[in-house]
């Protein structure tokens, strides 16, 4: 019985929702995640938070990675691993000295603030390495709990089961 009792609690352990503590060096850095900002460093997430079942398309490129921004800082965008996920994240951006003066500001009435932040953004993501196919699991399972068609321990294993195929494959 105390056997069965263990072999429960490990499994139960196994289906909960990871969390990852994202440390940087300079700390207070934004964080940015596939959902937008979720913070400063030091910050604790959740993995759905990294690795969501639905998103929208135009931020796909961001799945699976976070972002940090810190200002004199060079943005440093991070694809989160399984075993990331294991540990907790420190991340070192790379910093301009101090003695570098700012470019000026655009002083033409065409310049937007989209514009204006065109040089500090952080460049397209390489085409996402987890394949359509895989998405496409995640969120179907998302659909099925939803529904209640399958239970939260049930959609948790799936998920992890997915996400494993799906790192490490070019597919």
């Amino acid at each position: 019985m105390l056997l069965l009792a263990a072999s429960a609690s490990a499994h139960a352990q196994a289906l909960q929702v990871g969390t990852l503590r994202i440390e940087s060096t300079p700390s207070a850095a934004e964080v940015e995640l596939i959902g937008g900002k979720a913070g400063v460093t030091p910050l604790t997430v959740s993995e759905r938070d990294i690795y969501p079942n639905s998103y929208p398309d135009t931020r796909a490129a961001l799945y699976g990675t976070v972002t940090l921004r810190h200002a004199g800082c060079d943005p440093l965008r991070h694809r989160v691993t399984l075993d990331d996920l294991k540990q907790d994240l420190h991340l070192r951006l790379d910093c301009v000295a101090a003695t570098t003066t700012p470019a000026p500001p655009p002083t033409t009435p065409a310049a937007t603030p989209a514009a204006a932040t065109a040089a500090t953004r952080v460049p397209p993501a390489p085409p996402s390495t987890m394949p359509q196919r895989r998405l496409r699991q995640l969120q179907v399972l998302q659909e099925l709990l939803d529904e209640g068609l399958i239970s939260p321990a049930e959609e948790q294993r799936v998920r992890r089961k997915i996400l494993q195929l799906s790192i490490g494959t070019d597919d």
